[in-house]
């Protein structure tokens, strides 16, 4: 495109952008651009521009929206004509693409509305016991309860060290009391497991000596420059053992609900294939494979 002409089209769109009154509805829109056989028409530049500072910068932004749409597609076009068949490749993968996508988008409301996705204990209890093996630990674990008060406040928690030390159902609603109106973060439930990682994430652990707190099922008092912490060490699990069910839980659970994904999807891919063989909606001719002619709606013998 000579620069005169690309200069006409551009006043063009300017003339069209300043007219208010002009509907398109009313009249045929006019091509703003042209690279071969593509045309930019003004609709495509709706809002290019409109949050510059200025009018000149706005202009700007159209010109240079304009310049950049050429010349994508002259090099566009120089691709396609140079490398038909990686084009025809690439096509190939948009459409598997696509077609995946549209698969897995039906397959995922499918899920949504029939998928059963409780897992009761029993089921839990069940998996564990029958894959044990698997769940062999890969680091030592610590269950633990523990309290983070504010090093400044000045609280008694003599009551809150025997409620820790010595929890029952009668206790534990009266700890559970005292951490929602004076801890900054808690975890006083009995079985609560966590690894080395997360211990040293949560507590000072340069305060004291982690590996013997654990071994000996501590309890402890230890402060940092702004926190105190209540800390309860309950049970302790070497790398290499089973891990509790505890701790594998929700890795249980996750687990369960995959097996019944995959087992629902494979039961609808059943049902879709037997219904298009019950209605003749498939048909698999023998000259394309090696076994005999096979009758409409039917797959060929094995």
């Amino acid at each position: 495109m000579s620069l005169l002409k690309y200069g006409l089209h551009f006043a063009l769109l300017i003339s069209m952008l300043s007219c208010n009154y002009f509907s398109s509805s009313e009249k045929k829109e006019e091509p703003i651009a042209r690279v071969y056989d593509k045309y930019l028409y003004q609709s495509s530049l709706a809002g290019v521009g409109k949050g510059a500072a200025t009018p000149d910068d706005s202009i700007l932004a159209v010109r240079n929206y304009i310049d950049s749409w050429i010349r994508h597609n002259l090099v566009l076009r120089y691709a396609q004509d140079n490398l038909p068949e990686e084009e025809q490749r690439l096509d190939n993968q948009l459409l598997d693409y696509k077609e995946s996508l549209l698969i897995y988008a039906y397959e995922k409301e499918l899920l949504s509305a029939k998928l059963d996705t409780m897992v009761s204990e029993p089921e839990i209890e069940k998996y564990y016991d029958d894959h044990r093996e698997t769940f062999n630990l890969k680091t030592g674990i610590a269950e633990m309860k523990y309290i983070m008060l504010r090093a400044d406040d000045k609280i008694k928690f003599d009551s809150a060290q025997a409620w820790m030390k010595n929890s029952t159902d009668y206790t534990y609603p009266k700890l559970r009391a005292f951490c929602k109106r004076y801890a900054v973060r808690f975890s006083i439930n009995d079985s609560t497991w966590y690894n080395k990682d997360e211990l040293q994430a949560l507590l000072p652990t340069d305060q004291f000596n982690l590996d013997n707190a654990q071994y000996n099922r501590s309890y402890l008092v230890v402060s940092d420059s702004s926190y105190k912490y209540l800390i309860k060490f309950d049970d302790y699990r070497i790398k290499g053992s089973d891990a509790p069910i505890d701790f594998v839980r929700n890795e249980i659970t996750g687990i369960i609900i995959n097996q019944r994904k995959m087992a629902f999807i494979s039961s609808i891919h059943k049902s879709i294939y037997e219904d298009g063989l019950k209605n003749n909606e498939f048909e698999v001719y023998g000259s394309n494979t090696n076994a005999e002619p096979a009758e409409k709606g039917k797959s060929p013998s094995p």
